[in-house]
């Protein structure tokens, strides 16, 4: 009797634990625990992972090089500090737009082109200004672009050879100006000193220190009446001060005063 007792409440006991552990094989048999423990293992890998991964991927597209091409005016040292790049930043992060307007404030550069080159390379395509002229303004040399922009230097350098101008508005229309005087290669040989008179026209000082008075209107024309009267050197005559070509089709010549030496032979 005793023992059919205890083969019954093992029998129970085995039925209750049963039956306690059938939510568990259900859960064991359905896709949803495995997705849950899918992404539990995921997200305990990458905690423990992620600041391993952080600092490679850091070091892998850090800012290792900064190539600059085009430039013969502006130092790379300049660039580099107008541009605000710095080494070992992330490429990811830099950003290009602002990098291309920091550099084109620089009145040497016309344009840039910024390019990102993964993994670590940045690269800086510049188109700088060509100087046409010398402008004089207040005493000092500028050297001035086609555009009319005047260019920070120390000095004019290798340009000494540009014609120089001055007056109000002078690096603004000095483009149009000169390619007017290029028409004319013996003129533009000549040419030594431009002046903006009243922001309408010119006058110009070739060789032998002549004053030519140009129109407001009617350049060209006026242009190549001076080319006709001219010889390759300047004019025929050395004791010719200024030509006047302000009117149409005429030529007033005044000629310079004779020193005393001069006036008792």
């Amino acid at each position: 009797m005793t023992k059919k007792k205890e083969s019954s409440s093992k029998q129970t006991q085995k039925k209750s634990l049963s039956e306690s552990l059938l939510p568990v094989k259900l859960l064991l048999k359905s896709n949803i625990f495995w997705w849950i423990l899918f992404f539990v293992c995921t997200f305990c890998v990458s905690y423990f992972l992620k600041d391993s991964f952080i600092k490679t991927s850091q070091d892998y597209f850090s800012l290792k090089k900064i190539e600059f091409d085009g430039n013969e005016q502006v130092p790379e040292v300049l660039l580099l500090k107008a541009s605000k790049l710095h080494y070992k930043d992330s490429v990811l992060s830099a950003n290009i737009s602002d990098v291309k307007d920091r550099l084109e404030k620089i009145s040497w550069i016309k344009s840039v082109a910024v390019q990102r080159k993964l993994p670590g390379k940045i690269s800086i395509r510049i188109a700088e200004r060509t100087p046409i002229a010398i402008f004089q303004s207040q005493h000092k040399l500028h050297l001035v672009d086609g555009d009319g922009v005047v260019l920070d230097n120390d000095g004019i350098g290798s340009f000494n050879n540009l014609p120089i101008i001055a007056g109000e508005g002078a690096e603004k229309e000095v483009f149009n100006f000169l390619q007017s005087i290029d028409k004319f290669p013996k003129i533009r040989k000549q040419l030594v000193f431009a002046v903006r008179v009243g922001k309408r026209r010119w006058n110009i000082r070739i060789n032998r220190g002549i004053i030519v008075k140009l129109p407001d209107r009617g350049l060209i024309q006026a242009l190549g009446i001076l080319d006709e009267i001219s010889d390759s050197n300047g004019f025929f005559y050395d004791d010719i001060a200024s030509l006047d070509l302000r009117i149409p089709d005429r030529v007033i010549i005044s000629k310079k005063e004779k020193t005393e030496g001069e006036k008792a032979q």
